[in-house]
């Protein structure tokens, strides 16, 4: 059999030199033939540091020329020439060691080689192909990966030669990975992916290339089929392309009519388009690993997108007339613009009487469906969604909390509590079902829930201001709830002032930031600060937000924070305020350093190593104050309706936050008061006014504590909280009024957005200071479960579980204690009591002398032994599930009171590290087999009376 005759690669040489030194040669004089020339270096060094040299020699002539100049420093010699034996004299072949004859490559041996294999597994490859073959593996370049445990196999081959030649993601140490449909699809899109697979095609013997390509169709199985069938026959143009479009074509099951014919015959086109039949499997298979190409090639988004237009092209065009499909593509720019607009069909049909719960569950998939398209990871395009989500939790609000008038609370305390912890999120609802989006269908019904909000808001601030009116006006009136002129005596002394010592305070006022706004800065210092600033909030739920000084603006309400008593003026005031509140708060005390207060000019000095260097003398200068001004700002050049307040908005924040870390200060967020904005609804009030939200009263009704002069949108207040000349004055309530020309924002009036103050402590030590303050002002960590209101969370049962337990025939006995008012939202009326004679789950459980000894033991707040019993039998009856807010209302408590609660129900119930009772994202789960074991009980029911 005649043996092809292969170039002489560096390998070659190498393998010859292994295979004497093993036969004892520590050197030699060998000719090997090769139809091409040596394109290797002349000499190199082996790893062993060995010298080797290789001379060409094209002559007898020239063989005769290199062997008599050899260098005898040198042990290894080889001569490459394209001659035989019969070309040589026999001289020439006498000087050959330790050969006598010329030698040829053993394609086999070079094969081995080349993959650092010991043998060939038969039906890997033909001999006569082997050359043609490892000079395709040579003009690639790159590394070959070596056959595993030596045994070279057709399917390393075959992933060798894919991987080499058409560039698809190398193997692992192993050998063959398994390479997937989306790293072929991934491939494909490759500016070179067709020269690529062209030249495999031709340079490759075809046995060679067929086998390959065999192999690749295996090892993505059944479901690859019909894009290896494209690939083969068309190669890898539009190989993306297509299987981008099959994602329209798709079954789905819960299509229409019309649809389901759309697609009948989309698919038909489908395949004269491409000239490849596909199944059901195929089409998705194909699909779904052209999605995830995509997806996976996010850092090179451009190169995609030239595909991603030739696929929409093709779906809207002419041939496939598949537009109405186009909101099943999850990539496609149009397939987005799609799916919002089915967003906007299924929020206007919430509006609409419904006998089922359709509506809804259309509105909660078609925000999924939003979610899951390529573009709602960008920002500008994302905005639709985030105004649909405001408009449906806008929507669950309604039918939970802003749909309950026996939710309302009847105290200022419990107004500015609801405001906090509820309102200012709906705040923050309606500004983004407000604001302008990209699909004028979704803007009109996000604009017309936002509106209903609104005036559900107006008729809220109006009962506010009725009570606010009369019990913030004066002092004596306001009983428990926190004014805007103690929050230093009650917040900042517990932290600053600690036994006989100071400890380091940053207080930072954000002149104008509502608690809408601190809402959103909230969220965003946690970003930004990965969780190491935490949100800490008094156990005593009243010291979250304070009550402004009226009327709200700046000149009353800060001069009056800063001075720890009712004051009015600028900074001259607030520093001379601050100044005389921080040596009465440590008097008596050694080395009380002293305060500084810094005002957007001081700050603007003092940038830098300035503020740093203040803020970082936690001894001289234990309390440093700064106003800062960004917000209150914007409410005169910018639009606080599209505005979501973060770190790197609020000029200087960043860096005093981060100047507070280094030196271990304790923050303080505040304001003075908070904003309304702008929504281009109103003109200004004929009464005239001394402030865009506040008035005197009219001349003739000075002359009585009565004014007369008062609309429905406004309220007369009197007290000695008004700080004007005669301690009256008529403030706005309704937010489209106005006495002055328009601004972007407004405050001064009494609407809760204007007269709630949030106040937030902030710590980078939790732990320690939840000590510290133990006994002056208990605190707790806050987290998003906390902080967020009830009906904040999307979810589809949301309206099923706002009505109460649904009644599953099982017995659940209620808690025997009396449920507290929750003056949050009132979302949920819960009974759990037994009205018929039913099965009772987990018999004997509040009798069981286990379960009552760790009951006793942890001493859960207003529960006892039979309350918590009957708490599991409700979530035996509900699959073991019960969602968290439904849990809380049961429970009878706050956001922050349930927190505490339910580490201590987990205590009771998880016993040695063992999980009974869980959380589930937003559910709590119970398993109901292990609460059985651990407390011994009778795994039958019993029937109840």
């Amino acid at each position: 059999m005649n043996i092809p005759r292969l170039q002489v690669r560096q390998r070659d040489i190498d393998e010859q030199i292994d295979l004497l030194t093993t036969k004892k040669y520590d050197g030699a004089v060998v000719i090997i033939q090769s139809p091409d020339p040596w394109g290797g270096p002349a000499e190199y060094r082996r790893a062993n540091g060995i010298a080797v040299a290789v001379h060409q020699a094209n002559t007898p002539l020239a063989v005769r020329w290199s062997l008599t100049r050899l260098d005898a420093e040198v042990p290894w010699h080889f001569i490459i020439t394209p001659l035989g034996d019969a070309d040589l004299v026999a001289d020439l072949r006498d000087r050959l060691t330790p050969y006598g004859a010329v030698q040829v490559v053993d394609p086999s041996r070079s094969l081995l080689g080349a993959f650092s294999a010991t043998r060939i597994l038969p039906g890997t490859i033909s001999v006569g192909d082997i050359p043609d073959t490892l000079t395709f593996l040579d003009s690639r370049g790159g590394g070959i990966t070596p056959a595993p445990a030596g045994v070279l196999t057709p399917d390393h081959l075959a992933a060798q030669l894919l991987t080499t030649g058409l560039g698809l993601k190398a193997l692992n140490a192993d050998g063959v990975r398994d390479i997937t449909l989306t790293d072929v699809l991934e491939w494909s899109a490759a500016p070179d992916a067709v020269s690529r697979w062209n030249d495999c095609a031709t340079v490759l013997p075809e046995p060679v290339h067929t086998a390959a390509v065999n192999w690749l169709a295996r090892t993505l199985g059944s479901r690859a089929s019909a894009a290896m069938r494209y690939l083969t026959t068309n190669g890898p143009d539009g190989l993306l392309a297509w299987g981008l479009i099959t994602e329209i074509l798709v079954v789905d099951p819960a299509a229409s009519e019309e649809e389901s014919r759309i697609r009948h015959d989309a698919t038909v086109s489908f395949r004269s388009r491409t000239g490849t039949a596909t199944t059901a499997e195929e089409r998705e298979g194909w699909s779904t690993a052209a999605v995830s190409a995509v997806t996976r090639a996010e850092r090179s988004r451009d190169s995609m997108e030239a595909v991603i237009r030739t696929a929409e092209r093709e779906i809207t065009g002419s041939r496939l007339d598949a537009a109405a499909l186009l909101h099943r593509s999850s990539v496609c720019p149009g397939g987005f613009a799609a799916r919002i607009e089915r967003i906007a069909t299924a929020l206007e049909s919430l509006a609409a009487p419904a006998t089922n719960e359709q509506p809804q569950r259309c509105a909660y998939a078609a925000i999924r469906s939003a979610h899951a398209h390529r573009d709602a990871g960008d920002p500008e395009r994302n905005r639709d969604i985030v105004s649909a989500e405001a408009a449906l939790r806008i929507w669950q609000w309604e039918h939970g909390a802003g749909g309950s008038p026996d939710a309302l609370p009847s105290t200022l305390t419990g107004w500015l509590h609801t405001q906090r912890t509820s309102l200012s999120w709906l705040n923050v609802c309606i500004n983004a079902a407000w604001r302008e989006q990209s699909s004028p269908a979704l803007h009109q019904v996000t604009r017309r829930i936002a509106e209903r909000a609104r005036a559900r808001v107006q008729e809220l601030d109006r009962t506010f201001a009725a009570v606010a009116s009369r019990s913030g006006a004066s002092r004596g009136l306001a009983g428990s709830t926190l004014l805007v002129e103690d929050v230093l005596d009650r917040i900042v002394r517990p932290l600053l002032v600690d036994g006989g010592a100071t400890r380091p305070v940053l207080l930072l006022v954000l002149d104008g930031m509502s608690t809408a706004a601190a809402d959103q800065l909230l969220g965003s210092i946690d970003k930004s600060y990965h969780g190491r600033w935490q949100e800490m909030a008094t156990e005593d739920e009243e010291l979250a937000t304070a009550l402004a000084i009226y009327p709200t603006v700046t000149t009353k309400s800060r001069a009056s924070l800063l001075s720890g008593t009712t004051a009015t003026g600028g900074q001259d005031v607030e520093k001379r305020g601050l100044t005389e509140w921080y040596r009465e708060a440590t008097k008596g005390l050694r080395n009380p350093g002293s305060a500084t207060l810094l005002h957007k000019g001081g700050l603007e000095v003092e940038a830098g190593d300035g503020v740093t260097r203040m803020i970082e003398d936690t001894a001289g200068q234990p309390l440093v104050a700064a106003v800062l001004n960004t917000i209150d700002d914007a409410l005169d050049k910018s639009d606080p309706i599209d505005r979501q307040w973060s770190v790197p908005d609020i000029t200087h924040l960043h860096s005093l936050l981060q100047a507070a870390a280094r030196a271990g200060r304790t923050v303080v967020l505040v304001s003075d008061h908070g904003h309304i904005v702008d929504r281009r609804q109103s003109a200004p009030s004929q009464a005239g006014g001394n402030s865009a939200r506040w008035r005197y009263p009219a001349a003739d009704g000075f002359e009585s504590s009565e004014v007369t002069d008062v609309t429905d949108q406004e309220v007369a207040v009197h007290g000695d909280r008004v700080l004007t000349d005669d301690h009256r004055a008529v403030l706005a309530v309704d937010e489209d009024l106005r006495y002055t020309a328009r601004k972007a924002g407004y405050h001064g009036g009494l609407a809760l957005a204007e007269a709630s103050i949030p106040v937030i402590v902030l710590s980078q030590e939790p732990d320690q200071l939840q000590e510290r303050t133990r006994d002056t002002m208990p605190l707790v960590q806050m987290d998003d479960t906390m902080r967020h209101p009830s009906w904040w969370e999307l979810r589809e049962d949301f309206v099923t579980i706002s009505a109460g337990t649904r009644d599953t025939g099982v017995e659940a006995p209620a808690a025997t204690t009396t449920k507290k008012t929750d003056p949050q939202d009132g979302l949920f009326s819960i009974d759990v009591a037994p009205t018929t004679s039913r099965p009772v789950l987990f018999n004997g459980l509040e009798s069981n002398p286990g379960f009552q000894a760790q009951v006793d033991d942890v001493q859960l707040r207003d529960q006892d032994a039979a309350s918590i019993a009957g708490i599991l039998r409700t979530m035996g009856a509900n699959n073991n599930t019960i969602p968290r807010v439904q849990l809380q209302k049961i429970m009878g408590l706050s956001n922050i009171q349930f927190r505490g609660a339910l580490t201590k129900l987990k205590r009771i119930l998880n016993i040695d590290g063992v999980e009974v009772l869980s959380n589930r994202g937003s559910d709590i789960t119970l398993n109901a087999e292990q609460l059985i074991q651990q407390f011994g009980l009778d795994r039958r029911t019993t029937t109840g009376r």
